[in-house]
């Protein structure tokens, strides 16, 4: 599945808010940190995140490694297979097609429960 990783100019947590607004996305924001690397998953809504502090990493099913820096961007679709590994403390800005409290659980979704 095809996403998107770019990396810009820092960005303010305003102006990401803004940004996913003109998307028509529902976005919030929150600090979290990656003390293990998650296991391969998925999720069922399709987002942009933006780091506005600290830094991330994360890997695609193929095992390609990023490193998110403030001013990255993802854009990833419904079903896309990543991980999240061990990170420090970070903000992110995350908006979705799907409102959160429409989310089921878990979040993650395991990579086996992804149709084809």
């Amino acid at each position: 599945m095809e996403f998107e990783f770019t990396q810009g100019d820092p960005i303010t947590e305003e102006e990401a808010f803004a940004q996913a607004k003109e998307l028509g996305l529902h976005a919030f924001a929150f600090d979290t940190e990656t003390a293990h690397d998650t296991d391969l998953h998925w999720h069922e809504f399709s987002a942009t995140i933006w780091l506005v502090a600290g830094e991330a990493n994360l890997a695609t099913e193929d095992g390609t490694v990023y490193h998110a820096t403030p001013g990255c961007r993802l854009s990833a679709p419904a079903g896309w297979l990543h991980q999240e590994l061990v990170s420090p403390a970070h903000r992110l800005v995350i908006g979705t097609d799907i409102p959160v409290e429409s989310w089921s659980q878990p979040v993650d979704k395991p990579a086996a429960e992804l149709s084809v």
